[in-house]
């Protein structure tokens, strides 16, 4: 293995650590909730950067069978769905409890000019 794919892995592997880490914490309080979410994305991101440096690479993608993409392929295609599902949903949730603080603060304004 060459020494990019070792730094790669001990990098992930890392972040695998902090994430388990972040799961088996118990009774988190609100700001560690938020590292650990923190944490995750940049693991994310991370990992997706990887596999874009991959994909765009004709000579690595030449070196998996079809067999071998087809099942990357529908691995990534469920997670990314299932993903995007989920960031629809908390983006709605956010946008409704923005919605209520405006009109709370609106309210209260209100009142205090009256």
């Amino acid at each position: 293995m060459n020494i990019m794919g070792e730094r790669w892995i001990q990098e992930c592997t890392e972040y695998l650590k902090q994430i388990r880490e972040a799961l088996a914490a118990e009774a988190p309080d609100r700001l560690e909730l938020v590292r650990a979410m923190h944490g995750a994305l940049l693991a994310l991101n991370h990992s997706v950067w990887g596999w874009l440096q991959y994909v765009n690479n004709p000579d690595i993608m030449g070196k998996f069978t079809r067999e071998e993409l087809s099942e990357i392929s529908s691995f990534l295609n469920k997670f990314a769905a299932e993903f995007i599902e989920y960031d629809i949903k908390v983006t709605k949730a956010g946008m409704v409890k923005g919605l209520s603080e405006m009109k709370q603060r609106q309210q209260s304004q209100q009142s205090f000019y009256v």
